[in-house]
């Protein structure tokens, strides 16, 4: 016999466990200590069946927590003073003895806890939380019912199975419902308590200026910044648009609206499709493949140079695609303001003029102008690093000739100043290079390490690519490397997770929708049974497979053991032996002795003994009743 308690306690602690885990690192230390000791405290007092706080010791605990915490509550910070308050609720509720009303209030507060935790960060851990809590608190709550009526009540393990299995099949239907509705319900793109969720902490290797020398040190960040859906491409095309400065204020290059009127067009060039996911950030710049030629999924604002940014911003996670035309000339439209693109400070050294001279003179062309330059920097002989870096004094004359080394800031700059000084217009693009490739999935990881700038110049009548940063003696290597950081076996399949895990739930939103219902009308005003392929029946095969499995399981959790194996001793029996029929109505013991088996004999002596005395099989006697179940099939093999 097991009482309702025991399964009772350990649901709770369960749901304690599912409900807090996924916020456990958003909590301020009081509940962050509070709740681990709350739950091994409550363990053993249940044990002991004693317990610290009385009822009214704890009501007026939990007010004083209440109204402590409710003092800090404002527009700004409203999400984590409730959660800490849910997360010590909780933990007071443990510690002091439970009746079935108790039971329900820790179940309320662990399901309230969990959904806080999604308001602050929807990650993948939220998902299999989701589900074992709905198995447990539903469980839990069947198992209330019983103990409700009657705390004391205990139950044979027959009874208890029966009634757990009955249990088990309302969250598995309660989960196919939420995925369907989840999948059809209408979103927009404001959702109701968006306002309550704070800014996620963005962070990356870009950035909106370009400064050489403002670091005596470059450290990388290895936080993840977006990935790319994408067909594979040659390394050397992995060049990811993001932002275009076009004015050198002193030392740093800024980003200035292009001039007005001034357009550009895309002529050529292999179009490349790209779904990007972007991770919050602090900036509203939207990236895709060297050139982009058009956005959409999203609202943004595109820039004459091809720059892309966020209508509104925002610090959530997006999603969008991009196509852009590989290999395409940017061309101006128009007379281009030259003067713009060849604006620099009053501060450039005389040793900068004077190199600039001699490298630009007795040519008129930009094209080799550009090639000397080259050529210079070849011969300089620098090194691509990311420590010991030029000061802030000179960094770009020092970096030319004393030091010789620094890392893509202080290429791109450098020959973007000297080819102005030349009489070529420039500007610096910053965006990333490189990419992870995933073992698994069809996309690209580009994390902080990848941040890269590098350099347009007006050759010829169009923005012609530059890349200095190859130009360094150990150039090709770093940027080989760029941000294609080779992953861990375990890693590349935790990434997988996370990357289908934002693509299904993360950015499903109103788009991703109207996308879903375009293609399945597409699919169906097109489909031909003979057309049919493997993956278009991989997620209904999936869901039906998972609707029979669960049927399946929960019929066979309802039928005792000593039924099935009767049943199977019946099915085996008349294989054995060539019966061509057993009757329904008779008796293992007739059936017995109708074999002459002294294996059928034995097995059903030993299922007799049970049945008819109305007690359970033993472990030994379920090994003996299968042992000769296999001897059964063995022979009939």
């Amino acid at each position: 016999m097991v009482t309702l308690r025991r399964p009772l306690e350990l649901l709770t602690y369960a749901s304690c466990i599912l409900g807090v885990a996924p916020l456990y690192l958003y909590l301020q230390p009081l509940a962050q200590i509070a709740a681990p000791a709350a739950l091994a405290l409550g363990i053993a007092c249940d044990r002991r069946d004693r317990y610290p706080l009385g009822r009214h010791a704890a009501t007026l605990l939990s007010l004083l927590l209440f109204a402590w915490y409710a003092t800090r509550i404002d527009r700004t910070v409203l999400v984590e003073p409730v959660v800490n308050i849910l997360v010590l609720l909780l933990a007071i509720r443990l510690v002091t003895a439970k009746t079935g009303r108790n039971y329900l209030q820790i179940f309320l507060l662990a399901i309230f806890a969990l959904a806080g935790s999604s308001l602050l960060s929807l990650n993948l851990l939220f998902l299999p939380a989701l589900v074992l809590l709905v198995f447990c608190v539903t469980i839990g709550l069947v198992l209330l019912c019983f103990f409700g009526s009657d705390s004391t009540i205990a139950l044979r393990w027959k009874e208890l199975r029966s009634v757990l299995g009955t249990a088990l099949l309302l969250p598995a239907g309660s989960l196919l419902l939420m995925l369907f509705f989840f999948a059809i319900l209408p979103r927009t793109e404001h959702p109701l308590w968006n306002f309550l969720n704070p800014a996620a902490a963005a962070s990356s290797g870009f950035s909106q200026t370009v400064s050489p020398g403002a670091f005596a040190s470059n450290a990388a960040n290895p936080e993840l910044v977006f990935r790319v859906e994408s067909a594979e491409l040659p390394p050397e095309e992995l060049y990811w648009r993001g932002t275009v400065l076009n004015h050198l204020r002193e030392n740093t290059w800024v980003r200035e609206e292009p001039p007005p009127g001034e357009q550009e067009r895309l002529r050529g060039g292999r179009p490349i499709e790209q779904t990007i996911y972007l991770e919050p950030q602090n900036d509203r710049f939207l990236f895709a493949l060297d050139l982009p030629q058009d956005l959409t999924g999203i609202r943004s604002r595109v820039s004459s140079d091809r720059v892309s940014k966020l209508a509104t911003a925002t610090r959530k996670r997006v999603s969008y695609q991009a196509t852009s035309l590989l290999g395409a000339r940017l061309e101006p439209v128009g007379k281009v303001d030259t003067d713009f693109y060849l604006q620099l400070p009053p501060g450039i050294s005389e040793r900068l003029r004077a190199t600039a001279a001699s490298l630009a003179a007795g040519s008129s062309s930009a094209a080799e102008k550009v090639a000397r330059t080259e050529d210079f920097f070849r011969g300089q002989q620098l090194s691509y690093a990311t420590d010991d870096l030029p000061g802030t004094t000179a960094p770009i004359d020092e970096f030319l000739f004393s030091k010789k080394r620094g890392y893509c800031e202080f290429f791109a700059s450098s020959f973007a100043i000297l080819l102005r000084l030349e009489g070529v217009p420039t500007r610096l693009v910053g965006g990333f290079f490189g990419g992870t490739r995933s073992e698994f999935g069809n996309y690209y990881t580009l994390t902080g390490t990848a941040a890269h700038v590098w350099v347009e110049a007006l050759v010829d009548g169009r923005w012609q690519r530059l890349d200095p940063s190859r130009l360094a003696q150990n150039g090709a290597t770093i940027l080989a490397a760029a941000g294609n950081r080779p992953q861990a076996w375990s890693h590349s399949l935790l990434d997988v997770a996370e990357y289908y895990w934002t693509r299904a739930v993360i950015t499903y939103d109103l788009g991703s929708q109207l996308h879903l219902a375009r293609d399945a009308g597409r699919k169906l005003r097109t489909l031909r049974p003979g057309r049919l392929a493997a993956p278009d029946f991989l997620l209904p095969g999936a869901i039906l497979l998972f609707l029979t499995g669960t049927i399946w399981l929960g019929r066979r959790w309802r039928i005792p053991v000593e039924r099935r194996l009767a049943q199977r001793f019946l099915r085996l029996a008349a294989r054995r032996y060539h019966l061509k029929e057993i009757p329904a109505t008779a008796g293992l013991e007739s059936v017995a002795r109708r074999l002459k088996d002294p294996r059928c004999t034995e097995f059903v002596a030993i299922l007799s003994r049970a049945i008819y005395r109305d007690r359970r099989l033993t472990p030994v006697e379920r090994q003996r009743l299968r042992v000769l179940l296999k001897e059964l099939r063995r022979r009939e093999d």
